[in-house]
């Protein structure tokens, strides 16, 4: 893990540098090395990055890519790695620019692409809690394969969250856009649609019957009627004279129960229909939303991309 050594004519990773900056980087480095030796990687990056800190060179910048990788934070890697590339094989050993190249098409595989598109003026995104874009814009961003979310805020339009899911070495693009709160109503009903109808129905089915028993009711009625009327002309009949007959009469009281009975339910049925039906129009029903810093609502949708 040493420093590769200048060519005599100046270098832009050592122009500018003084001695007492290489001597702090090269302690550092060698704190950080016995770290990393030691599997400590954390701590490891930490001398790295001060060394970088005082002389930015790009085999220094190299070791901060093996802790990162160390450490599973591999798109960190690959943006150093960038750095580290950025003079070609020139400021580094011949093994170390060849491990480079390899690190470089090993992450190349591990971090997707993630392009955001917007287009409506003043919505914000952010990425994984991270600003991305005001928009209108176009942003491109490295992340690690997996899901990640997206949100756009805007004042009077709905917060929209959206998960997206990036796959390593594959561009994936993600189009936000929100909507107004209007746009999301919906219309709601105290009861599903077809049971003040079921009851209001059913109402008119009991009371018909209600109907057919009272009119049963008056004919058995008017037949006992008639007999006695034929049989009982100059006295009143005995019952023994009327047995033949008196399950009419029977007939008529009961049906006259039952029908009146059916009747009165069957009219409680048509109102309390009629009452449900009143009270089952449809009303607009806006979404349960929760407000946002600077005003605004928040609904959250998901979908792949």
């Amino acid at each position: 893990m040493s420093v590769a050594h200048a060519d005599s004519a100046p270098q832009p990773w050592v122009v500018g540098v003084t001695d007492a900056q290489k001597a702090e980087a090269h302690a550092r480095l060698d704190a950080g090395n016995a770290l990393f030796l030691d599997k400590k990687y954390a701590e490891a990056l930490e001398q790295y990055k001060a060394a970088v800190a005082a002389w930015n060179h790009p085999a220094i910048r190299f070791n901060i890519v093996r802790a990162l990788i160390q450490l599973d934070r591999v798109v960190e890697a690959a943006d150093n790695l960038k750095l580290a590339l950025a003079y070609g094989a020139a400021p580094l050993e011949e093994a170390v620019y060849a491990e480079a190249l390899a690190y470089e098409k090993l992450l190349a595989n591990q971090i997707g692409e993630l392009v955001v598109t917007c287009t409506q003026p003043g919505v914000r995104v952010t990425l994984d809690g991270q600003p991305v874009a005001t928009c209108p814009a176009s942003e491109t961003r490295r992340v690690v394969p997996g899901r990640h979310q997206l949100v756009g805020t805007r004042t009077g339009l709905l917060t929209k969250s959206t998960e997206v899911i990036a796959v390593g070495g594959h561009p994936v693009t993600a189009a936000i856009e929100l909507a107004r709160p209007e746009s999301a109503a919906r219309i709601e009903h105290r009861w599903p649609g077809y049971l003040p109808w079921v009851v209001f129905g059913a109402g008119f089915g009991v009371a018909g019957i209600g109907g057919l028993l009272d009119l049963a009711a008056k004919s058995d009625r008017d037949s006992y009627d008639l007999v006695v009327a034929q049989r009982c002309t100059t006295s009143t009949c005995t019952p023994s004279q009327l047995a033949d007959v008196q399950h009419l009469k029977d007939s008529a009281h009961a049906k006259a129960i039952l029908g009146g009975s059916a009747l009165v339910v069957g009219g409680a049925a048509i109102a309390t229909g009629a009452v449900m039906l009143y009270l089952n129009r449809g009303r607009t029903v806006y979404p349960d939303v929760a407000p946002i810093a600077g005003g605004g609502a928040a609904v959250s949708l998901s979908g792949r991309f």
